[in-house]
């Protein structure tokens, strides 16, 4: 390929070229800082949701006449559910769980703190000297249609703001050359 033998065509070219690099750049070395920063968001929910949630499932399972029967929550209005749980005694046998929750979703229960399987990232917890085990799970793909938007929000500025540049640079090196056409 042989480049332009226009100086201002070159130029243009280069600082174009070189923009759009430096903000694509930009751009991935953003999305993959938010996206480290939105899991430690997303983790600190999860974690946050177990922990306000089990005491008042252990007042639930502690009070109820019939002991080891499971119970589903039900929907007080539609909704989207992004965060799931269960809770489980210490046999594994289910005690209550959200209305969206599915409890094969669920792997068995291995101690406290986060896990993740392929679908999903869970936290696990307990009360009552492990008697009484919570998980709380959000789907990845939650995770990942979110990272999605924060990328395309990045990715748009490019769609409007390079061809601008392109044209600033294009009209600025113009003017810059011109005393040297008028010369030449």
């Amino acid at each position: 390929m042989r480049l332009p033998r226009s100086l201002q065509t070159r130029l243009g070219l280069f600082l174009g070229l070189l923009l759009t690099v430096l903000w694509i750049a930009a751009a991935s070395a953003t999305a993959v800082i938010l996206r480290d920063e939105m899991d430690e968001v997303f983790d600190s929910v999860l974690q946050e949701t177990a922990q306000r949630l089990l005491p008042l499932a252990v007042v639930d399972i502690v009070g109820r006449e019939d002991q080891g029967v499971a119970q589903r929550l039900g929907a007080v209005r539609e909704h989207d559910e992004f965060f799931t749980y269960v809770v489980r005694d210490a046999e594994g046998r289910v005690l209550l769980h959200s209305h969206a929750a599915e409890p094969e979703t669920f792997p068995a229960y291995d101690g406290p703190g986060f896990r993740q399987t392929a679908t999903h990232r869970l936290y696990n917890d307990e009360a009552l000297q492990g008697t009484v085990r919570m998980t709380v799970a959000e789907p990845l793909a939650h995770r990942a249609s979110i990272a999605r938007e924060i990328q395309i929000g990045l990715v748009l500025p490019l769609l409007i703001v390079i061809p601008l540049a392109l044209l600033s640079i294009v009209l600025a090196v113009k003017a810059s050359l011109a005393p040297l056409r008028r010369t030449a």
